[in-house]
């Protein structure tokens, strides 16, 4: 069965309103959890920064132009960066929807 079908049933059952109510605050909690591993991995992020006295995006600029080099401690830096990079990119997405108007 495919979502809308189910989407469409649940909403039959309990009403539109209780399903964009529920949808809201299921957003919403997924909101302050992106939040939170932004937060998280801004912190880990400034160790690094610190460290090699940039920022991670001019770091990641030069990573991916082939002039940062691949040790260890620069694929750590940069998987970090990436993951910053989603985690704000699935915060934008849940802000930006529909369902939180």
């Amino acid at each position: 069965m495919n979502l809308e079908i189910q989407i469409q049933e649940l909403t039959d059952i309990f009403g539109e309103l209780k399903i964009k109510n529920t949808l809201r605050r299921l957003a919403e909690i997924e909101s302050r959890r992106c939040s939170e591993k932004i937060r998280r991995v801004r912190n880990e992020l400034l160790l690094f920064e610190e460290r090699f006295q940039m920022t991670s995006e001019e770091a990641w600029n030069q990573y991916n132009s082939g002039k940062l080099g691949d040790n260890m401690d620069i694929m750590e830096w940069m998987g970090l960066y990436e993951n910053l990079m989603d985690f704000q990119d699935c915060h934008d997405r849940i802000k930006n929807a529909d369902i939180l108007c």
